[in-house]
C-alpha cells in the first residue's frame, strides 16, 4: 500500500501516462499495446480518449474488457440484490485500506462514514471523491466514466463486453459512441459475465474466450508479419 494520503480511482490515468512515457523514452523504436480489464479498462479507454491523436505514437493497439463505461449506472446496478455480493466483497477491501490509512486522511474525508458504507456510492461520496478533488460521488462518476471519452480514441481498440455483465446494465453500454468511431472494434456478446467469458470446454480444461481474443488481437497488431 502506498504511504501517501491517496488511494486510486476509476478515472486516475496519471500512473498509466507515466508508464507510457517511460516506455516511449526507453524504447522509442518499439511498438507496444495496452490492455485493461474492468476498472483497468476504464482507465485505458479514458487515457486514450484524453490523449486523442497524441496517444498514437508507439501505441499500435489497445483492448478493453468488461469496462464499466458509466460509473454512476454501474454503482446503481450493484445496489440491486444480484450485485450486492460483488459490491460487498470489493467494498470490504476498500474499507480496510481507508481504515489502515485513517491517520493520513485529510479532514474532508469522512473515514467513519466510508468504513460503514454499504454501497459504492456512499463510500465514494465519503472518501474517493473528496480525497481526489471531486465535489461528490456523482461528480467523480461523471468526470471519470470512459463513456465520455470513447469518441476521442484514435488507437485501434478492441472492446469486449457482455450484456449480462453484473457491474453494468446493458443499456449503459455506449453503443452509439463506439459505433461512430472507426478506430473501435466492438465485440459485445449476450453472455459472459464480468471478465469471465468461459467458452465451451472440458470442466477440468476451461477455455477463456476473452483472453484468447485479447492475445489474438494484440498479436496481430504487434506482429503483423508473423
Amino acid at each position: 500500500m502506498n504511504t501517501a494520503a491517496r488511494l486510486y480511482h476509476s478515472g486516475d490515468t496519471g500512473d498509466l501516462h507515466a508508464v507510457v512515457e517511460i516506455l516511449r523514452e526507453r524504447f522509442p523504436q518499439r511498438p507496444f499495446a495496452l490492455a485493461g480489464f474492468s476498472l483497468g479498462g476504464n482507465v485505458v479507454l479514458k487515457y486514450l480518449g484524453e490523449q486523442g491523436p497524441q496517444a498514437v505514437g508507439g501505441i499500435v493497439a489497445a483492448v478493453g474488457v468488461s469496462v464499466p463505461y458509466d460509473l454512476s449506472a454501474g454503482a446503481t446496478y450493484l445496489e440491486r440484490f444480484g450485485g450486492r455480493l460483488y459490491a460487498g466483497y470489493l467494498l470490504r477491501k476498500l474499507q480496510r485500506k481507508i481504515v489502515a490509512k485513517a491517520r493520513l486522511m485529510p479532514p474532508r474525508v469522512d473515514v467513519q462514514r466510508a468504513a460503514a458504507a454499504r454501497t459504492f456510492r456512499v463510500f465514494d461520496d465519503a472518501a474517493t471523491a473528496p480525497l481526489h478533488g471531486f465535489q461528490d460521488a456523482e461528480d467523480y462518476y461523471a468526470r471519470s466514466s470512459s463513456a465520455a471519452f470513447v469518441s476521442s480514441i484514435r488507437v485501434p481498440t478492441l472492446l469486449i463486453h457482455s450484456e449480462d455483465d453484473p457491474f453494468l446494465p446493458a443499456a449503459a453500454i455506449p453503443r452509439e459512441g463506439i459505433s461512430n468511431n472507426a478506430h473501435l472494434v466492438r465485440a459485445i456478446v449476450p453472455d459472459g459475465g464480468h471478465v469471465g467469458f468461459v467458452g465451451r470446454s472440458l470442466p477440468w480444461r476451461p477455455f477463456f474466450w476473452a483472453e484468447a481474443e485479447v492475445a489474438r488481437y494484440l498479436a496481430a497488431a504487434l506482429f503483423p508479419n508473423a
